[in-house]
This record gives structure tokens, C-alpha cells and sequence, in this order.
């Protein structure tokens, strides 16, 4: 066998498919391979490594191949490589990627190209021959996936979906549509338990909704969980109300042609309340003479109070009442004023004083910095991942391209459906983020403000006010004792937080609505006072 000296040129073949298809058939890894390694021997010399990659498509710069050959070429910095490839379309099918490769190989390394079927010429002429064949493999790439795309266009234009189905949702093969959507249980009814609850108000935040979800999983033996991207992509699925659209490919919203599990109405009051646009429904018992209602149960027996104006002899008087049948408070008034009066002086009581407000800022500020700085280190490695779908879906636009079994070519465009589907979640999760620095600060300063003052939010005409006020200090309905007003309250897990951090009595248990942190990612609050920004 011929001995190589470091000074004289060592051989490298490099051989890329996009599609197994191409190996099993012979025209593909193997058949590169040893095409590359007969040209080697018939110049009587000898190939010392082969690099493979395979199921990568030729638009790709990064491939795990082609790295570590140039990898390989960088451990041997004193050797002279020809790196020998079947056909220029197998290095590249871009013209840019093209000349990247040769750059890293030729100018950067001093390595040579050579290929069976084409003489690399070191010229204007030869140069410009190279561009055009690069050109070409690449219209052939970009033409291959604008036939995949005009076909799964055309299928969205008549109201189907062709892409992988997400949750909730299945394909169904129809002697009328092909392939059209249907339910899928039990995750179709999971969903639109969840999603009518969260219209209603029965589940009111994302939070409840992916607590309730995974409850319902875990009920019908579903061994998975549900995330917080999961949640929002299951309340703003168009497809599960029926509707088709596809932002990417212009394809705006339309019905489709299969029959979602929640309606069209739900759909939109779901996305109104997201959006902010619609407000809190109250209870329809509520009124601003008895803000107090509903939120104030009785002692002893721990039912709410009832609130009503009794008729006396000369005149009608607000009241608080039980009416639960063997209380021993049952039909026992108190006067609406005293309990008012009473309640405003535990509010009070629970003001935070301007040291406290002034540190729940910088902790709000914090966690808003934090969390924006996470926003756009997530948003890069979301682009990452978009580069990467992309370079697979051009792979397997490739495969369609050479493939002629139809059962093959549908697997594919499974593959591509699936992987376009992934692309979408990725996108909807780039949005900006629902508020800009400038609407935080000043929801901040109202927040901040009522942490200082709550008696001014409470004593305003507005219901809405006086309920905020409620939520954002007390954990639990308040328990009232009749002649001698309330007991002991909890104050929300937000206030106590908040004493806790300016008192330096931080409990090392786990708090509750607090996510454990890391130095990566710092504790977020998501209590009820947190809440209200974050």
C-alpha cells in the first residue's frame, strides 16, 4: 500500500444526501462514496477518511459532517488535504453556502476541491462556470419547495389543514375532503372544559387553566403535562373553533372545512379577554351599595353574607345578613356602615408603609428587567430553531422532489406538516411582548400607589376599584362575627411577600405563587399583587 508523507496531498470524501430513500435505491451515500473512492484510485492514491452526512439539506452552512471535517482538517494543521465530492450539488444548493465551504476549505485551509464530473479551474472562466452550476442546484432547491408549498397553499385555500394537527385535533382520511380534521379525545373535551371556564371566568388566569388541564390529563391517565406556551397556544387555536388561517403564507381566517370542538363566539370572547378588551364579568348580585358582597362570609356558619335593603317603619336600612338555615347568626343585621367602617379600619391596617412600597418597586423592576432580558435571550434561541426547520424542511422538500412511491411522498409531507406546524408555534412565540416599558411603569406606579393607599382606590365610585382592592390584600374571603366584626384575616401571599423582603424574614420554604429561581432564571412572582404587572 502507497505511504503518505505529511508534504504530499491526503485524501477526504465528503458525500450528502437528503433522503435515506437515495441510499436504500443506490443512488446515495454508498454510490457517492465509492464513486469518490474509485476516482481516488485511479489517480493511484488512497482516501483517508470518509465524512457522511446524511438527511441534511444542501442549503444548510452547519451540517455535523461537513464540521467535523473541517474540524479534522484544523487537528492536522500540517498535512495537505483534497477533500472529493461526488458533484458540486452535493457540497452545496446555495450559491452562498457554496462559496462559504469553498472560502472555509480553499482559502482559509489551503485544501483542495476536486470532484469526478467537474474540473475546478482556477480562472475567471473556470470561477464563473462553477457559479452558474452552483446557481442552478440552487433554483432547483428553491423551485422543488415552491411546489410543496403552492400544494399545501392550495390546500389551506380551500379550507383544510395540512399541516401535523395539534392537540385536541386528528386526521381523519374522508372519500369527500381526503384528509380533513376531526376531535380527538379525551383532549378535545379537556380543552373545551378548560377553554368555556376561562371565558367564564371560572378559571381566571393561564395559570388556573394549565392547573386545570394537567389535573384532567392526569384524571384520563395521559402521561404528559401541559406548559405555560401550551396553555396559550390552546386559547388562541383558530382551528379548534373551526377557523383556517395560516399568517406565515398569508392565508388569513376563514372557515374551514372541518368542525371545531368550541364556537366561533367562545373563540372570540376568549381573545378579547386576553387581549384585555373585554372586562371582568361581576357577579350580577354585586352593586355599589354592597361591595362587600360575596367576598364576606358569616363566622360561625362560613356562608357568605347576604346584603339588602329592609324596610323599617319609617324608612329602608342597608344590611349584611345570614340566611343559613341552623346558624345561630341566621336573620342577625348588622348595618351596612358599621361594617364599611369597620372594614376600612382593617384595611388600613394592612397599608403597606413608603419603605415597603418603595421596595415592592425595585423588586417589580427587577423582575421586569429579568424577565425581558429572558425574553430576548429566548427570542435568539427561537430563531436558532427556526434555521434549523427550516434546513429540515428543505430536506425533506428534496426527498419529495426525487421520491415516486406516493406512500413515501406522504410520509414526507407528514414530516413537512409537522415541522411547518413546530415553525408556527415558534413564531406565535416571538411575539413582542404585551407591554411596552413605558405601559409597565405607569401600571407600576397605580400599583404601587394602592399598596400605599388602598382607602383611596376603595372609596372610589368604581366597583371594578373596590373588587381590585379586595383581590390584591386578602387571600380568602373575609370571616365577619356578628357584633364583633371581623376575625383573623390572611392577607394575600403577595402583601406578606413584600413584609417579608423589607423585614429580612424571607421563609426558606417554597412561598406560595413563587416559581423556585436559578441563577439563570431569578424567582418570578405571580401573586395576586405581582400579578397585576407580571
Amino acid at each position: 500500500m502507497k505511504k503518505l508523507s505529511d508534504q504530499e496531498w491526503h485524501y477526504l470524501v465528503y458525500a450528502r444526501v437528503s433522503t435515506t430513500r437515495q441510499v436504500v435505491e443506490g443512488d446515495g451515500l454508498g454510490s457517492q462514496e465509492q464513486r469518490c473512492i474509485n476516482y481516488i484510485k485511479a489517480k493511484n492514491d488512497i482516501v483517508e477518511k470518509v465524512f457522511r452526512d446524511e438527511g441534511v439539506s444542501g442549503g444548510l452552512f452547519e451540517r455535523p459532517a461537513m464540521n467535523a471535517l473541517l474540524k479534522y482538517i484544523d487537528d492536522h494543521p500540517h498535512k495537505r488535504y483534497v477533500v472529493v465530492f461526488d458533484d458540486l450539488s452535493r457540497l452545496a444548493r446555495d450559491i452562498n453556502v457554496h462559496l462559504r465551504l469553498k472560502m472555509e476549505l480553499s482559502k482559509i485551509r489551503g485544501a483542495r476541491l476536486e470532484c469526478p464530473n467537474f474540473n475546478f479551474e482556477d480562472s475567471p472562466e473556470g470561477e464563473f462556470i462553477e457559479n452558474i452550476i452552483a446557481s442552478k442546484a440552487q433554483l432547483d432547491r428553491q423551485q422543488n419547495r415552491r411546489q410543496v408549498i403552492q400544494k399545501q397553499s392550495a390546500r389551506l385555500e380551500r379550507g383544510y389543514w395540512p399541516f401535523c394537527p395539534p392537540p385536541g385535533l386528528k386526521h381523519i382520511k374522508d372519500k369527500e375532503h381526503g384528509r380533513v380534521l376531526v376531535s380527538r379525545e379525551p383532549y378535545a373535551s379537556i380543552f373545551k372544559e378548560a377553554i368555556e371556564a376561562y371565558e367564564k371566568n371560572i378559571l381566571n388566569s393561564e395559570a388556573e387553566v394549565k392547573d386545570y388541564i394537567n389535573e384532567q390529563f392526569k384524571a384520563n391517565s395521559i402521561n404528559k403535562t401541559i406548559s405555560s406556551h401550551g396553555v396559550q397556544s390552546t386559547l388562541t387555536k383558530a382551528l379548534y373553533a373551526g377557523y383556517i388561517e395560516y399568517q406565515p403564507w398569508e392565508i388569513e381566517r376563514m372557515n374551514g372545512q372541518h368542525t371545531g370542538f368550541i364556537s366561533k363566539e367562545t373563540y372570540e370572547n376568549v381573545q378579547n379577554k386576553r387581549l384585555g378588551k373585554s372586562k371582568p364579568r361581576l357577579n350580577a348580585s354585586y352593586s355599589n351599595d354592597f361591595p362587600l358582597k360575596g367576598f364576606v362570609s358569616c363566622y360561625e356558619c362560613g356562608k357568605p353574607l347576604r346584603a339588602s335593603w329592609n324596610k323599617g317603619r319609617t324608612n329602608k336600612y342597608p344590611n349584611y345578613w345570614c340566611q343559613t338555615e341552623g346558624c345561630k347568626y341566621r336573620y342577625k343585621t348588622t348595618n351596612r356602615d358599621i361594617i364599611h367602617g369597620q372594614f376600612q379600619s382593617l384595611l388600613s391596617a394592612s397599608t403597606l408603609d413608603a419603605g415597603k412600597v418603595a421596595l415592592a418597586k425595585e423588586v417589580f423592576k427587577d423582575a421586569w428587567n429579568s424577565l425581558s432580558l429572558e425574553h430576548d435571550q429566548q427570542n435568539n434561541i427561537l430563531k436558532t430553531d427556526l434555521v434549523e426547520i427550516e434546513g429540515k424542511i428543505d430536506s425533506l422538500v428534496e426527498r419529495i422532489a426525487t421520491a415516486s412511491d406516493q406512500s413515501l411522498i406522504e410520509t414526507y409531507e407528514e414530516k413537512i406538516r409537522r415541522l411547518t406546524s413546530n415553525k408556527t408555534e415558534i413564531d406565535a412565540r416571538m411575539k413582542t411582548p404585551s407591554y411596552t416599558e413605558h405601559q409597565f411603569g405607569t401600571a407600576l406606579d397605580k400599583v404601587c400607589n394602592t399598596l400605599q393607599e388602598p382607602l383611596l382606590l376603595w372609596q372610589s365610585d368604581s366597583l371594578e376599584d373596590k373588587t381590585t382592592v379586595l383581590y390584591m390584600f386578602f387571600e380568602n374571603k373575609l370571616r365577619y362575627k356578628h357584633k364583633e366584626g371581623f376575625g383573623t384575616t390572611d392577607l394575600s401571599s403577595g402583601i406578606n411577600l413584600l413584609r417579608d423582603y423589607s423585614e429580612g424574614t424571607i421563609p426558606d420554604v417554597e412561598m406560595p405563587g413563587i416559581e423556585p429561581g436559578s441563577e439563570r432564571n431569578p424567582p418570578r412572582m405571580t401573586t395576586s399583587v405581582a400579578g397585576v404587572l407580571i
